[in-house]
């Protein structure tokens, strides 16, 4: 249950109150890519709105879930509120700007995060979130505007962005934008044999919010547990983090970042196993991480993810996941995967930063 909130959560902050500062003449005359490019050089600021829609999700053609949302986004605070219902089960996701709680009704379970402990920006606005993903993808997929349409009695831009490499598992994904207020309408994404699609048909750009909107009634009989407690995430030393993955590994040695902590995670069941991540921030920003743990002795899976490709990583195979820039590979009994935070981890440059990576002396 607890994944379904967190699916739920990402989602809803993906979509919604998009972009501002365009015109919506200039847009109608440019190709895919210039109008990409004008988005992403635009400034705005986040929107406060109230907004109603449904999420499906297909696998194999087969609908697998059909789940209403309902958000609440205060754009001069930060706070939101998300309120799905998937088949009667009830979740609720609250972030109130210094904490997320996720409750689902139906289990009687709720989580806390302090949202402060993130390493990504703990409170990235709906732009920023899809300005980096279409960063991202610009590079690998064709941007085509389809043109102009109408959508919820709206006048929208159709966006496609399909991947260049018409034999690879990349994500396609094609965008209804109101050029007016900004807003996705609607969104779809086909990534494998998985597709969803979001669509809203209520968009209040003048809500109103009281005391209550960004709080959680959570009933006395259900334990709020801490997510790092359930997720048996700890802080620790190098030394400990050596004495985990059972020898001394490759770490960043030298150079403009700095290392701010060092997590484990305690994974459980079938295939156990502690995972230590070291995080790294330049000037106080997130900049990239590296985890590690013992490489099984079987591979578990060997078949590649949608997005997943095989490249060369030290002079061994390694594969890349451009949505997420992660680079992974197995050198010396040891599974190592370093993840960049933000587009300029391109990777070329994961591909050079991990050429730099040394024993520690």
């Amino acid at each position: 249950m607890i994944k379904s909130g967190w699916k739920v959560l990402g989602v809803a902050l993906i979509a919604g109150s998009l972009f501002a500062g365009c015109a919506e003449k200039e847009l109608l005359g440019m190709s895919g890519d210039d109008m990409i490019e004008k988005i992403i050089t635009a400034e705005s600021e986040q929107a406060s709105y109230y907004a109603e829609g449904v999420l499906k999700m297909w696998t194999d053609e087969q609908i697998t879930n059909t789940i209403q949302v309902k958000e609440w986004v205060d754009g001069k605070t930060g706070q939101k509120r998300i309120e799905t219902e998937d088949g009667g089960n009830v979740s609720y996701a609250v972030h109130n700007g210094s904490e997320i709680l996720l409750y689902e009704k139906e289990a009687k379970t709720a989580f806390s995060m302090d949202s402060s402990t993130l390493q990504q920006e703990p409170n990235p606005t709906q732009k920023q979130m899809l300005l980096d993903q279409l960063e991202r993808m610009r590079d690998t997929h064709n941007v085509k505007m389809l043109g102009q349409e109408k959508l919820q009695n709206r006048e929208v831009m159709h966006i496609e962005l399909t991947p260049k490499d018409g034999n690879s598992l990349l994500m396609s994904s094609q965008y209804w934008i109101d050029p007016k207020k900004w807003t996705v309408i609607k969104a779809t994404s086909t990534y494998g044999d998985t597709k969803s699609e979001i669509l809203y048909d209520v968009i209040d750009y003048n809500p109103e919010f009281t005391d209550q909107t960004f709080t959680l009634d959570i009933p006395a009989d259900v334990e709020v547990k801490k997510m790092n407690d359930v997720m048996n995430n700890k802080e620790i030393t190098m030394e400990e983090a050596e004495k985990a993955v059972g020898k001394p590994f490759l770490q960043y040695a030298e150079g403009d970042l700095q290392l701010s902590r060092i997590e484990m995670t305690s994974s459980m069941g079938e295939h156990s196993r502690d995972e230590v991540t070291l995080y790294y921030v330049k000037n106080d920003k997130p900049e990239i991480s590296i985890t590690v743990f013992k490489a099984p002795e079987e591979n578990v899976d060997e078949k590649l993810l949608p997005d997943e490709e095989i490249t060369t990583v030290r002079d061994t195979e390694g594969s890349y996941m451009s949505m997420i820039r992660n680079l992974s590979w197995t050198e010396d009994g040891l599974r190592y995967s370093i993840m960049g935070e933000n587009e300029a981890w391109t990777a070329e440059k994961l591909q050079s930063w991990a050429e730099s990576l040394q024993f520690s002396k």
